[in-house]
């Protein structure tokens, strides 16, 4: 894949729309410093991009091996109306506009979770809040491997409906072959009408709660309900690199906690993308609800199909002493529907959906906090404003005499210095001078 560069504007929904943001060397950021940022994309409800770009060192000179940070956004007025809300929040400088820098990658790894997307991937009953920025982790480890991380998210408040159903399904201990049937059903019209109608409510969940539940299903519905308690995001996550070696290490580097994790749902060789190409996320609905039961549907509609029409009696295999006693075409029929159903299991099997929590969101989609310890490129330092006097003690009363007394102060430090003068002597005039004279004689 190559990311070129040079993508600006574009049409809806496909346009570069991009900005980088840059922290600053006086930058003092906390741990998940974009949670104020991502709350207000959600309530914006438009998909948009992270990359975290982290070029080799060394190669092609000049920021090349610094770790950079992209944002791309759905359209030019959410860019601009983003790129006030970063620079408001957060010590950073953001560009506009900017290109995105063209790196040329072998591999890419498509990520999901390991386990069902209510299980959070920090475990934090507080959500407050982490001791280590995760952001610092991630940057260390991918900074000059030659690999990019991309995130694409959007709000999805529907996703709550996969959360409940875990903790009903959890609470309720529900299974059974009518669960495995409807499931899927119930599943489809829930994500249509953005609800699920088998889910009980909140007062019922707790009276349930303390009945015939261990302990470790109780911290999982807790945790389940803290992260039900926050905005949701809808993602996808993929790792590009030159080695699968670095790839592993990258996502070895992303947050991961005992009861969920990541792992690579499929890693491909050459792929074919579109850097400028902005779609949102699913959850893969029609995927792990339709497609993923054909492996089973099919060979079983196969064999009820050929059965009705004659052409091969399924009690063969039920009521035959021995495989060996079918003809040659059961047997080749037979390791046909085999196969196809081999080949229907690898092709559509169930994939987990990454929804994550707005406090887990912001543990890979944020800026580090450690700037003076990590190849970062870094942005430009405002100029700002220098102080040409110092104010005067506060114990005067009249503000404008204040000014007058600065000004006067001031004229007096640029006028020149006048050199001292010597005293001048008394001059009379001679007709005082003749009257004196006149007036001691008569004495």
């Amino acid at each position: 894949m190559d990311l070129a560069t040079g993508h600006r504007g574009g049409g809806s929904g496909g346009g570069g729309f991009w900005v980088e943001v840059r922290p600053l060397v006086s930058s003092e950021l906390l741990s998940a410093n974009f949670v104020a940022v991502l709350d207000a994309l959600h309530s914006l409800g438009v998909s948009f991009r992270f990359f975290l770009f982290a070029p080799r060192d060394g190669g092609g000179g000049g920021n090349r091996s610094l770790v950079r940070f992209f944002l791309q956004f759905f359209d030019e007025p959410t860019r601009v109306q983003m790129s006030n809300i970063i620079r408001t929040v957060l010590d950073v400088e953001v560009v506009g506009g900017a290109d995105l820098p063209k790196c040329q990658y072998r591999f890419c790894a498509d990520l999901e979770l390991a386990k069902n997307y209510a299980l959070p991937i920090v475990f934090n009953c507080s959500q407050q809040g982490v001791e280590v920025n995760l952001v610092d982790r991630l940057v260390a480890s991918a900074a000059g491997l030659d690999v990019c991380v991309e995130v694409a998210a959007k709000a999805d408040p529907n996703a709550a409906g996969g959360i409940e159903k875990f903790v009903y399904d959890k609470l309720s201990h529900k299974s059974g072959v009518g669960a495995l049937f409807l499931d899927p059903l119930v599943d489809l019209m829930g994500a249509g009408i953005g609800k699920d109608s088998k889910i009980e409510s909140s007062a019922v969940r707790g009276g349930r709660l303390g009945s015939g539940v261990d302990c470790w299903s109780r911290e999982l519905v807790k945790q389940a309900e803290l992260k039900l308690s926050s905005n949701l995001f809808t993602c996808q996550i993929r790792i590009w690199g030159n080695s699968l070696q670095s790839i592993q290490v990258v996502k070895k580097a992303l947050p991961a906690a005992a009861t969920n994790r990541f792992k690579a749902f499929k890693t491909t060789r050459s792929p074919k993308h579109s850097p400028t190409t902005l779609r949102s996320p699913t959850r893969y609905m029609v995927r792990n609800n339709v497609l993923c039961r054909l492996w089973w549907a099919v060979p079983l509609s196969i064999f009820l199909c050929v059965g009705v029409f004659g052409l091969f009696n399924p009690l063969k295999l039920v009521f035959s002493s021995s495989f060996l006693l079918l003809s040659v075409g059961d047997v080749g029929f037979v390791v046909f529907v085999v196969f196809l159903a081999v080949c229907l299991l690898v092709g559509f099997r169930r994939r987990q959906p990454i929804v994550l929590s707005t406090f887990e969101l912001a543990q890979i989609v944020g800026l580090p906090t450690a700037i003076e310890k990590l190849p970062l490129a870094l942005g430009k330092v405002p100029l700002s404003r220098m102080q040409l006097y110092s104010e005067t003690p506060s114990t005067e009363k009249n503000p404008e005499q204040k000014d007058k007394t600065i000004l006067v102060e001031n004229k007096k430090e640029v006028q020149p210095e006048v050199p001292p003068q010597e005293p001048k002597k008394l001059v009379i005039p001679p007709h005082r001078l003749a009257n004196t004279v006149c007036e001691e004689e008569n004495h």
